[in-house]
């Protein structure tokens, strides 16, 4: 710190010293005896003329420099929230994936190969699955859902993804070669792992309609529920607002998703290339608006 404030000392000092000695060189040639002839008082204003115009540029430059420096300080040294939540964005689980997801399908069409290592990658990151799906059915068991048809749900779908990420894995590892598992086996838990995504999309349509009376319930209630001044109403209202926007990305994402899951389910699928990609994109940028929002 100190010798970054020696720095801008000294460029400021050299910047006034500059400053200091336009006007003393102009003042001596005015001092200095009149020439004998009159030739040489024109070649005398001239080159002080030149020498004033070399300074003030000299000057400047060092201003400039000056500035630069204390631009470049501020930048380095002061907050970078958006760098910050690029960060946050990517140390999610969530939004790394969600991140190589849309890099998968923007490169299918172009580049196979980068598509496959981007795919290898994205299932090699969810070996470690079970592990957060653990946590979050204790948590769902520990605090039930505002119905109990979604608690049944929550249950019946948190089932199909224990079930899903085994088969996943065995798949992958087996494809790989990692384990010794045959083609035949690693042939049906591929194709299995997808029927319980598939299962656990189609449970979330379900899902999804019962949030949505629960949200119209919220809000029914605010209009006719009596003593709340206008603050505390609008207050709520919003609140019902960002639910309801949020259940309508929800349903976006899980209607690309659905026709994905069955193409991936069925043996010999004529699910074209163009439509996997543009649900996939869709569904991927979905999520990432949703991840980005949550790691503000």
């Amino acid at each position: 710190m100190n010798d970054n404030s020696a720095m801008d000392d000294s460029l400021i000092s050299s910047v006034v010293l500059v400053n200091g000695d336009v006007s003393p060189v102009s003042e001596k040639n005015h001092d200095e005896k009149p020439p004998t002839s009159a030739a040489k008082p024109a070649r005398t204003e001239s080159s002080s003329s030149i020498d004033e115009k070399k300074e003030y540029k000299s000057v400047s430059k060092l201003r400039g420099n000056h500035i630069v420096i204390l631009a470049l300080r501020r930048m380095l040294k002061g907050p970078a929230p958006t760098l910050d939540h690029i960060i946050r964005f990517l140390s999610s689980g969530s939004g790394h994936d969600k991140f190589w997801m849309r890099g998968q399908k923007s490169a299918s069409e172009r580049v196979r190969t980068l598509s496959n290592l981007v795919a290898d990658y994205r299932i090699m990151i969810r070996l470690t699955g079970l592990v957060p799906m653990a946590q979050y059915v204790r948590y769902a068991e520990q605090f039930p859902a505002p119905s109990q048809l979604l608690q049944w749900l929550d249950r019946i779908m948190n089932l199909s993804l224990c079930v899903y990420y085994p088969l996943e894995h065995i798949y992958w590892l087996g494809a790989h070669q990692v384990l010794p598992f045959s083609d035949k086996v690693v042939d049906f838990s591929g194709y299995w792992s997808c029927r319980f995504w598939a299962a656990w999309v189609g449970l979330q349509f379900a899902h999804l309609g019962e949030e949505y009376r629960l949200i119209k319930g919220r809000k029914q209630k605010i209009y006719t529920q009596d003593k709340m001044d206008a603050a505390k109403m609008q207050e709520e209202l919003d609140s019902v607002d960002a639910a309801m926007k949020s259940w309508k990305i929800q349903l976006l994402i899980n209607a690309c998703y659905f026709p994905l899951t069955l193409h991936w389910s069925i043996r010999g699928s004529t699910f074209p290339d163009v439509a996997v990609g543009a649900f996939g994109t869709v569904a991927a940028l979905a999520q990432t608006y949703n991840v980005w929002k949550e790691t503000a």
